[in-house]
C-alpha cells in the first residue's frame, strides 16, 4: 500500500558505520517477497547478499498483481491478495480480488472466490488464525482463511490524507492502524494511530503528531510498534502517536520512500527495502536492523530483481508430538479447553499418532491426526475456545506433513 515517492534531487545514500553485525545470519526462517515487473512472482530473498530466487508466478489466467503477502508459519502457508483488472469489450472493466493460499515450501497455490477479499494489506494473527485486512477506504475486516468469511471490524476516516499501515498484536485482540493526515498549514503531514479492540469492536485514536508514517510492523517479543521513513526506523507509542528513533540508517533526505518491510520477532530483526534513485550509483538493497541493539547492515549487493513489493518473514517453527500434547494440557490448565474429558480424548489420539509415527506408519499417523482435527472441529466454540482450536488444528496439520 505504501508506494514509492520520487524526489527531484538525487543524492547518494550514506550509511552510518556500525561495528555490530545484523542478526540475520543467525535467523532461522525465510524472507519472502513479491517481485517481477508484473508484481506477481513469489520469491525468496537472501537479506545478506540481496540474491532473489523466484519460486512461482502467481499472476493466474487474468494476469493479476499481488497487493500484499503474509503467512502462517505453523501451517507453512502464505496468504496473498491478488488483484486483476479484467476488460470485457466494448467498455466493461471489472476488478477481481482474490485471496491466494500458498504452500510456502513449493509455491503451489489455490485462489479463493472473486470478491472474497478487498484490496489492501493483509496481516495474519498467529493466535486467532484469522487474517486482518486494511482495505482502501479505511475499512478493516477480519477474514477466516479457511471459510473465506469476511467480517467488518471497523473503519478509519480517510482524507485529507491516507490510511497507510496495519499491525496485529497476537493474542491481545488488538489492531493498530496508521493514519496520515495532510497539514494544510505547514504543507506537510501529521499522523495518528488508531487502536481497535477486535473482541469488543471499540476503537480509540491517539493525538495527532507531526510526521508522515510509513507502513507499520509489530515486534511481538519486544512489544514495539514500528514504522520508518527514508532515514530512520521509529518505535511508535500507540496511545500518544509519539515517535522515537530506533535506528538511523541514512543521512540522505532525497530518496524514495520504503514500500516493503518485514519482521522476525524471535530475533527482533527488521527487514527494510531501501531504494535510492541515483543515476550513477543506483542503490536497491535490503537493510537488516535489530530493533533492540540498533545494529544494522545492508545486503552485500543490490537486490537481484527488477521490482520488489510486499515482504513477509516466515520464521522456522518446529512442532513435535510432545509440543502439541503439551499445548493441549496447557490449554486445559488455562481454561481454553473447559472439559477434562475432551482434553483426554485429544491426548489419547495424539499418543496413538505418535506411536504410529515411531513405527514409521506415516499414513496411519496422518489419519489419526485428521481425527484429532475433526474432534477439535466438533468442540470449537463449545468446550474449546475458537482461537485455541485454530492453533491446535494448525499444529496437527504441521505434523501431518512432517512424518519422518
Amino acid at each position: 500500500m505504501f508506494k514509492k515517492l520520487l524526489m527531484l534531487v538525487v543524492v547518494p545514500l550514506v550509511l552510518t558505520a556500525q561495528a555490530s553485525p545484523a542478526s540475520a545470519d543467525s535467523t532461522a526462517g525465510t524472507l519472502f517477497g513479491i517481485t517481477g515487473f508484473n508484481q506477481s512472482v513469489l520469491s525468496r530473498i537472501d537479506p545478506a547478499t540481496g540474491v532473489v530466487t523466484d519460486i512461482e508466478d502467481l499472476a493466474g489466467s487474468e494476469q493479476g498483481q499481488l497487493v500484499s503477502i503474509t503467512g502462517d508459519p505453523l501451517a507453512h502457508r502464505l496468504y496473498a491478495v491478488r488483484e486483476s483488472v479484467v476488460f470485457t469489450p466494448p467498455s466493461t472493466i471489472e476488478i477481481h480480488n482474490q485471496l491466494l493460499t500458498i504452500n510456502s515450501d513449493n509455491g503451489t497455490f489455490s485462489a479463493g472466490a472473486v470478491g472474497g477479499v478487498g484490496t489492501g494489506q493483509i496481516v495474519f494473527d498467529n493466535y486467532s488464525g484469522l487474517l486482518y485486512q486494511l482495505n482502501f477506504g479505511g475499512r478493516i475486516t477480519s477474514i477466516d482463511p479457511l471459510s473465506g468469511k469476511s467480517t467488518l471490524v471497523g473503519t478509519v476516516a480517510v482524507g485529507p490524507g491516507d490510511v497507510v499501515g496495519l499491525a496485529v498484536v497476537p493474542g491481545a485482540h488488538t489492531i493498530y492502524v496508521g493514519q496520515t493526515i495532510e497539514n494544510f498549514d505547514t504543507g506537510g503531514f501529521d499522523h495518528a494511530i488508531v487502536t481497535f479492540d477486535t473482541a469488543s469492536g471499540a476503537s480509540s485514536a491517539s493525538p495527532v503528531s507531526s510526521g508522515r508514517l510509513g507502513f507499520l510492523l509489530y515486534d511481538s517479543s519486544a512489544g514495539l510498534l514500528l514504522t520508518s521513513d527514508t532515514q530512520n526506523l521509529y518505535s511508535l507509542d500507540p496511545s500518544t502517536g509519539a515517535e522515537t528513533v530506533v535506528s538511523n540508517f541514512s543521512n540522505s533526505t532525497q530518496a524514495l520512500f520504503f514500500f516493503a518491510g518485514a519482521i522476525d520477532p524471535s530475533t527482533n530483526t527488521v527487514y527494510l527495502h531501501l531504494n535510492i534513485f541515483d543515476l550513477l550509483n543506483p542503490i536497491d538493497q535490503i537493510i537488516t536492523i535489530n530493533d533492540q541493539t540498533d545494529s544494522f547492515a545492508p545486503s552485500a549487493g543490490n537486490i537481484t530483481t527488477p521490482q520488489l513489493e510486499s515482504m513477509y518473514f516466515q520464521p522456522q517453527v518446529t512442532v513435535t508430538p510432545d509440543s502439541l500434547a503439551a499445548d493441549v494440557r496447557g490449554s486445559l490448565a488455562s481454561g481454553e479447553i473447559t472439559k477434562a474429558g475432551v482434553a483426554n480424548t485429544l491426548l489419547s489420539a495424539l499418543n496413538a499418532a505418535q506411536a504410529a509415527r515411531t513405527r514409521g506408519q506415516c499414513k496411519t499417523a496422518a489419519n489419526i491426526y485428521q481425527q484429532f482435527i475433526n474432534d477439535i472441529a466438533a468442540q470449537t466454540g463449545k468446550s474449546i475456545a475458537i482461537a485455541t482450536a485454530s492453533r491446535l488444528t494448525r499444529e496437527a496439520e504441521n505434523l501431518q506433513g512432517s512424518c519422518p
